[in-house]
This record gives structure tokens, C-alpha cells and sequence, in this order.
């Protein structure tokens, strides 16, 4: 294990020490369409649960919990992927590569979960996991943590980490409201059949692919293993248990290792259970692609401001701040559950809410890496990434699972044009209820992560070592 470092010595300086931008605009947007095509994947995941209960017509008990086995033994992947981009060495560098090897995996994967053919049951239940196992332990695992991975590995400039995280969720924002606001009003006009279903998906499926490849393209590591090694500062090898130790001894990692796990539960149920809410409470389930345009204005709005905010109050400040809207957005829907105007107008608030995090996920969550590295001596570049996305998904798993859960507790009819007080009351907990909790929890974590006032003087001590 690397030498640790007293905290109480370091002397928090917030003089701005950034070295110059690294990486043109432009190809920060070409990178960006790495994050389109992870959430373009991700928002047609989002409805994966309605699909099997309003499509192909499986028990709502039955989907919560295939998700869930199926995102949590994905969740171990994540684990042994770190350790995988750690090791790799190729031309292209050691995550840039992925990106390449899982394009067309990307397009053949979500093309055959959205073809679940008409057999029984049992037949479908069994489908449903095979195909979930495949996509998210052999393609989006390989291709999400890499990708995460590649900002540290293409600039140490704090500002511009940021900035590369706006731009990226500027991208995935706009895929998820592609996806939100299109994909249920133009299959329900095609004529919402099964085929109708695999179809789109399969059209969405493909522009996914293409974004992954164009971000391939864009990027350029600058910080990877043979650069390092060129340098004479590439570190042995880490052991698993080692890393693991050291990232659970990293105070700012395990509170983005909470924030993660808590974004991903109430991304989740944004995506999937508005739907259930546009049909049952409100009594359209089009409602649901208004809901996702109205979604654009505090889009615009937030990633606008995002850039102004951090470079004024930093990144944690921000994202707290947006918390804290979200929070306060989700409250006041409680006045009047049942209305709709009042649903849309606070959803933008629960929407502005979460985009500062949205923003400034990736980059609170690399700048612990040169906290490990300044703390410990040891560098994890991967393994950081992948545990994070370990939560993420757990929290992925958790949000998808409880929509199956609470609808069956609530006594929820899959394929029904109506359903009862019950199954009511459990979209709107889905809904209002608990995004509150979650919001909350949020606060707490962010809150207590200070890391924005000590990194300046702990990068220059890094520099200074290596200098050294």
C-alpha cells in the first residue's frame, strides 16, 4: 500500500493553479457523442420495465426482480472491468479501445432485447435475463467504464474536466429527452405492436452506436499507462483487495460513491415511472412526451448556468444548490398529486434540479483519483470508475426494481386500461414520495465532500513530486 498522507497538513489554497485547456472544443463535443449513445441506451433500458409489462405482458413482480439479478451480477462486472482498463495497453491506449471493440455490439445487444418473441411465459421470463446479461455484462459495461475512464486519462485541468462534463451531459441529456419526449408518442402512432417496438429500438439502437464510435474518434489519451511508463511513473500493478482498500480509505470517493448510487435511483424512476404516472394519474400516457418537451427548458437553462455557477462556486456547491430545487419541486407536487398542471410545472424543478449533478458527476468523482493518488501514492484510474459504476448500476437496479415492486404491492394489472386506488398510490410514492427521500440523502452526501477547496494545493504538491 502507497504512504499515506497526514490531512491536517495540507494547507487548503483556492488560488486558481489550473494548467492551460488540453483538449479544443471541438473535440469535447465529438467526445460528448460518447455520452449520447450510453444514454440513448440507457433511456430505451429506462423502458425496458414497461415494455415487458405493457408489451409483451410480464408480471410486474416478475420484471423488478429479473432487473434486478440481472443489473446487480452486471454491478460485479463493473469491478473486473476496472482492473481490465487498468491493465490494457494497445495503440489506441487503454480505454479508448473499448470504445472501438463495443460499437457494433451496442447496435445487435439492444436490438434483441427489444425482440422478445411470442412464446411463453417461462420463454419470455428466460429471454429477458439472457439478453439483460448480455448487454449490460458484455457491452455496456466494456463501453461505459472506459468512457468514464477517459477523463482523467485526457486532462488533469479541474476547470476543464468540468467543462468536458457539461458537454457530455448537455449530449446525454438531450439523447434521454430524445428518447422521453419520441420514443412512446411515435410507436403508440405507429400502432404500439410488438414488432412496432423492436423496430424503433432498433432505429434508436443504431444512431446509440454511431455516438459511441464518433467519441472513438475524438479523443486522444494523454495520461495512460504507456505515456506514464514513458515517463518512468508508471506504478506497479495494484491487487483487487489493495485498490479496494484504498478507495473505501478515500473519504470523497465513498461519499460520490453514495451520490452516484442515489442519482442513478432517482434517474430510474424518472424515466420509467413517468410513464405509469402519465397513464393512470393523469389518464394519457402521451402526457408523458410533453412532460419530456417541457423537460427541455430547464435543460437549456440549467447546463447554461452549470458553466457560470462552478467557475463562481465550484462543483459541489452547484450540484447541492441543484439539489435542492429538485428537492423542493418534488414538495410541492404533494399540494395537489392529481394535477396535471401542477405535476408539469414542478417537474421542471425536479428536472433543473438534477442537471448541475448531471454536470459535475464525472468530474467530483475523477478528482478523487488525484486525492487517492495525493493521500495514498497510488493512482486507479479504472478501478475508480468501475466501483462508481458498481453503485451506479446497484442504484439503476434498485430504482428499476422498486417500480415493479411497489406496482405489484399496490396490486397493479399488468395490461390494463385503469387500475385501482392501490396501484395509484404506488405510482405517485414512485413519483413524489421517494425522489423526496432521495433528494434529501443527496444533500446530506454533498454537502459533506469539500474536496473543490483542496484540490489546487494538492495538485501542485503532485506536480511537485514528480518533479522531484
Amino acid at each position: 500500500m502507497g504512504v499515506a498522507v497526514n490531512e491536517k497538513h495540507i494547507k487548503v489554497d483556492n488560488t486558481p493553479t489550473q494548467p492551460p485547456r488540453e483538449i479544443p472544443t471541438k473535440k469535447l463535443i465529438g467526445d460528448s457523442m460518447g455520452q449520447f449513445g450510453l444514454n440513448i441506451s440507457s433511456g430505451l433500458l429506462g423502458l425496458i420495465t414497461y415494455y415487458y409489462t405493457d408489451v409483451v405482458g410480464v408480471s410486474a413482480a416478475v420484471v423488478g426482480t429479473v432487473m434486478l439479478l440481472t443489473k446487480v451480477l452486471d454491478a460485479f462486472a463493473d469491478i473486473g472491468m476496472g482492473v481490465l482498463v487498468d491493465r490494457t495497453k494497445t495503440k489506441y491506449g487503454q480505454a479508448r479501445p473499448w470504445l472501438l471493440w463495443m460499437t457494433i455490439p451496442m447496435f445487435i445487444s439492444l436490438f434483441l432485447m427489444f425482440s422478445v418473441p411470442d412464446i411463453s411465459s417461462t420463454g419470455k421470463i428466460i429471454y429477458a435475463i439472457i439478453t439483460n446479461l448480455v448487454f449490460y455484462i458484455l457491452v455496456f459495461t466494456p463501453t461505459s467504464i472506459p468512457y468514464t475512464s477517459l477523463m482523467a486519462l485526457t486532462t488533469r485541468n479541474s476547470y476543464e474536466r468540468s467543462l468536458m462534463g457539461i458537454i457530455r451531459s448537455s449530449s446525454g441529456y438531450l439523447a434521454g429527452m430524445v428518447v422521453a419526449v419520441a420514443f412512446v408518442p411515435v410507436v403508440t402512432a405507429m400502432g404500439n405492436s410488438r414488432s412496432d417496438w423492436t423496430l424503433l429500438a432498433a432505429i434508436f439502437a443504431g444512431v446509440a452506436a454511431i455516438g459511441i464510435f464518433i467519441a472513438f474518434l475524438s479523443n486522444k489519451e494523454k495520461y495512460n499507462n504507456v505515456q506514464l511508463d514513458e515517463l518512468g511513473m508508471f506504478q506497479d500493478k495494484t491487487p483487487i483487495r489493495e485498490g479496494l482498500k484504498l478507495l473505501f480509505a478515500n473519504k470523497y470517493w465513498v461519499y460520490m460513491f453514495f451520490v452516484m448510487a442515489l442519482a442513478n435511483i432517482l434517474f430510474a424512476l424518472g424515466v420509467a415511472a413517468g410513464s405509469y404516472y402519465a397513464k393512470y394519474i393523469w389518464g394519457n400516457v402521451s402526457l408523458i412526451g410533453i412532460m419530456g418537451a417541457i423537460g427541455l427548458i430547464p435543460v437549456i437553462i440549467g447546463f447554461a448556468l452549470s458553466g457560470p455557477f462552478i467557475k463562481r462556486y465550484g462543483k459541489r456547491a452547484t450540484a447541492l444548490g441543484g439539489i435542492v430545487i429538485g428537492f423542493l419541486g418534488a414538495a410541492v407536487r404533494l399540494v395537489a398529486p392529481e394535477s396535471i398542471t401542477l405535476g408539469l410545472i414542478c417537474s421542471i424543478f425536479q428536472t433543473l434540479g438534477t442537471i448541475p449533478l448531471m454536470a459535475v458527476g464525472g468530474a467530483l468523482v475523477t478528482d478523487t483519483i488525484e486525492y487517492g493518488e495525493w493521500k495514498f501514492n497510488k493512482r486507479l484510474v479504472g478501478l475508480t470508475n468501475s466501483v462508481i459504476g458498481f453503485g451506479s448500476k446497484v442504484g439503476t437496479a434498485i430504482g428499476t426494481a422498486m417500480i415493479g415492486w411497489f406496482l405489484a404491492l399496490g396490486g397493479y394489472v399488468e395490461q390494463a386500461t385503469t387500475q385501482g386506488e392501490g396501484a395509484k398510490q404506488a405510482i405517485i410514492a414512485l413519483n413524489i414520495y421517494v425522489p423526496i427521500v432521495v433528494f434529501i440523502l443527496l444533500a446530506v452526501f454533498l454537502y459533506k465532500n469539500k474536496l473543490d477547496k483542496e484540490y489546487p494545493t494538492i495538485i501542485r504538491e503532485l506536480e511537485d513530486r514528480r518533479k522531484a
